[in-house]
């Protein structure tokens, strides 16, 4: 469930492949994203976040113990528009990192209609000369939140 166009490393595609989600680079991320097509999601650490990331990513970031992601992931459907978003994805690091794995498989338990891995993440985005934003990463909804339309967020949850 590529995007079609790309070859990808074997392991990260059986990592796709398994979860049931899709694997983008970079490039045709971004063209998504600029269509309003793709919703991105960073799951690295605030402080990484902070650095810089995609603009209007939202920031949630995911622990890098299995058992902590196992605790948090369920939040994703209150946090992001599971009804609305036509397709999100999820970056990380780079192509070692797990925590996008994990998200993305996370987002098609939660039923997210096509969900997206960012190939070789943040490291790879910034290979690709593409932009990128910097700016605090606001508090994620708690679990008894409920939730609201991110859109009125500008795409992030308010600080």
């Amino acid at each position: 469930m590529g995007d079609g166009r790309r070859e990808f490393p074997v392991g990260l595609q059986r990592q796709a492949d398994a979860g049931g989600y899709g694997l983008l680079a970079p490039d045709e991320a971004w063209r998504r994203v600029r269509a309003g097509a793709l919703s991105m999601v960073d799951v690295r650490d605030a402080a990484q976040y902070e650095a810089g990331h995609v603009p209007g990513a939202l920031c949630f970031p995911l622990p890098p113990t299995w058992m902590a992601r196992l605790l948090r992931r369920w939040w994703l459907h209150k946090v992001l528009c599971a009804a609305r978003c036509p397709s999100v994805a999820f970056v990380c690091d780079g192509a070692t990192s797990t925590r996008s794995d994990s998200a993305a498989r996370a987002a098609m338990v939660q039923g997210f209609a096509v969900a997206y891995r960012i190939a070789g993440g943040m490291d790879a985005w910034h290979a690709a000369g593409l932009p990128v934003e910097f700016g605090p990463c606001g508090p994620c909804a708690s679990p008894g939140d409920a939730g609201g339309d991110p859109a009125d967020r500008g795409g992030r949850d308010a600080p």
